[in-house]
C-alpha cells in the first residue's frame, strides 16, 4: 500500500512537469523540439539546422490522360545547414548554407490530369539531390548581399510568401511559365551555378541583380545534383529585380517585445525583367532558335486588417508574367490573381483561408493553342506552429488548352511538418 500511495503522489508531483513539456512542445517552432536545449546552443554558436516535409495527395474526376480518375500521393523532405561564420570564427557578415531534398510519388497532372500546371507543386520527380551549396557576404550594415555558388533562383527572384498558400503549381513557389521556358530560372529543390547581388539603398526598397548557368542537363542530371559542370556555351540566364514594400511592422523597441502595428494597410510591388541565351527548340519544326526574354509584375496589398492585429485580414494578390516569344515558348502569357484572410474564423488567428484564379494562354504554335485556367480554394489549418494541414479543391478547365475536354475536379490535400 505504501509503494502505491508513493507512486500515486509521485505522479501528481510530475504531472505539472510533463505539461508544460507538452505545451512547450505543442507551442514551439519544430517538431523535433529544442533537442534538449542543442539546437539553441548550436544556433548561438552559429550553426543552424532546418528540415521539413510537404506532402500532395490528391485526387481527380474527369481528367484528360490515362483513365481519367484516380489518386496519386507526391512528397519531399528538404533539409539544410546555415553556418554563420561571424559566430563561428569572427568573419564578418560570412556565412555558408547547403540544402538538399528527398521526392517521392507520382505526378498526378501527368498521369490523370492531363494539365500543364501541375496540381501537387511539391511533386519534383523521385530522388535524393544536392540543392543549393553557397557562400554568402553582408556588407554595409547588411544593406548590401553577394551569394556565389548554386543557386535556386526563386529564392531571390519573383516568389512570394503569398503565392505559398496554394497547392497548384501554376503559382506556388513562381508563375509556372517562367521556370517553364527558362532553364536558368530554377526552383527548388534544383539549382544552378550562379551569383546575386541584392542592395537595399533605403529601407523596404530592394534592388537585385543575378546570372546563371542555363544548362538543361544540370536540371535533368542523374547524379543526384552533384554536376557541377560549367560550360558558358549551354547559355547564360541573367535577371533583375525592383521590389517596393510598404507600412510593414516595425521591429520591436526590445528584444523579445512585439512588432509595432502600422498606421497603414502593409503591401508589396515587384518588376522585374529576364533574358535567357543558349539554344531553344521551334515548337513547330524543331529548329534551334537562340535567346528568350521577358518580364513580370506582382502586386499584393492588404485591404482589411482586424482591429488590435498585424497581420489578421484580407490580401489580395495579382501577378502576370511575359515571355514573347510564342515560337519557343509554350505558355507565353500567365496571370494569376487571388484572395488570402489570415485569421477568417474566430478563435483560428493563425488560419489562412485562400482563393486563386491561374491563366496560362498557350502559344500560337501549338495546337490546340487555347489556355489552361485553373479555380483553386482551400484552407490551411495551423495546428501548431510546426503543423499545418490544407483541404484544397483545384477545378481544372480546358486542361492543356483543349477546349472540349471535361473540366477536371481535383481535390484532397497539403500536409506540412516543420523539422
Amino acid at each position: 500500500m505504501r509503494a502505491t500511495l508513493a507512486g500515486v503522489v509521485l505522479s501528481a508531483t510530475q504531472l505539472p512537469a510533463r505539461a508544460d513539456a507538452l505545451n512547450d512542445w505543442l507551442t514551439g517552432d519544430y517538431a523535433t523540439g529544442d533537442w534538449g536545449g542543442i539546437r539553441t546552443q548550436l544556433e548561438d554558436w552559429g550553426i543552424t539546422f532546418e528540415g521539413a516535409y510537404t506532402t500532395d495527395i490528391m485526387a481527380v474526376r474527369n481528367g484528360n490522360a490515362g483513365s481519367g480518375d484516380g489518386w496519386d500521393y507526391a512528397g519531399r523532405i528538404d533539409f539544410g545547414v546555415d553556418l554563420d561564420f561571424e559566430k563561428l570564427a569572427s568573419i564578418p557578415g560570412f556565412s555558408i548554407y547547403a540544402s538538399g531534398a528527398w521526392s517521392s510519388g507520382q505526378d498526378l497532372s501527368e498521369r490523370k490530369v492531363g494539365n500543364i500546371f501541375a496540381v501537387q507543386q511539391v511533386y519534383t520527380g523521385r530522388e535524393i539531390r544536392l540543392s543549393e551549396l553557397y557562400a554568402q557576404q553582408r556588407l554595409l550594415d547588411d544593406q548590401l548581399t553577394v551569394k556565389l555558388g548554386r543557386l535556386t533562383t526563386e529564392a531571390d527572384f519573383l516568389a512570394s510568401d503569398i503565392y505559398a498558400n496554394y497547392v497548384n503549381g501554376g503559382i506556388n513557389g513562381v508563375p509556372g511559365n517562367v521556370p517553364g521556358g527558362n532553364f536558368g530560372f530554377t526552383t527548388a529543390p534544383f539549382a544552378q551555378w550562379g551569383v546575386v547581388a541584392a542592395v537595399e539603398p533605403i529601407e523596404h526598397l530592394r534592388l537585385a541583380v543575378g546570372v546563371y548557368n542555363a544548362d538543361e542537363k544540370t536540371i535533368d542530371d542523374k547524379r543526384n545534383g552533384t554536376r557541377f559542370t560549367l560550360d558558358p556555351e549551354d547559355g547564360v540566364f541573367a535577371i533583375g529585380e525592383a521590389s517596393y514594400a510598404w507600412h510593414q511592422p516595425e521591429a520591436p523597441a526590445e528584444e523579445g517585445g512585439e512588432p509595432a502595428i502600422p498606421e497603414g494597410l502593409p503591401g508589396l510591388a515587384k518588376v522585374g525583367i529576364f533574358g535567357e541565351s543558349g539554344n531553344r527548340e521551334d515548337l513547330k519544326d524543331g529548329r534551334d532558335k537562340d535567346g528568350n526574354a521577358g518580364f513580370y509584375l506582382s502586386l499584393e496589398q492588404m485591404v482589411y486588417r482586424e482591429p488590435e492585429t498585424l497581420d489578421q485580414g484580407l490580401t489580395p494578390w495579382a501577378v502576370a508574367a511575359f515571355l514573347p516569344r510564342q515560337a519557343i515558348n509554350e505558355v507565353p502569357v500567365f496571370f494569376g490573381a487571388g484572395l488570402v484572410y489570415k485569421g477568417l474564423i474566430p478563435s483560428r488567428d493563425e488560419d489562412h483561408t485562400a482563393i486563386g484564379f491561374f491563366y496560362g494562354k498557350l502559344s500560337g504554335d501549338l495546337d490546340p493553342s487555347g489556355s489552361e485556367k485553373i479555380l483553386e480554394i482551400n484552407h490551411t489549418v495551423q495546428l501548431t506552429p510546426w503543423f499545418y494541414v490544407r483541404p484544397d479543391l483545384q477545378l481544372v478547365f480546358d486542361p492543356a488548352g483543349v477546349g472540349s475536354a471535361d473540366t477536371a475536379i481535383v481535390f484532397g490535400g497539403e500536409i506540412g511538418i516543420t523539422f
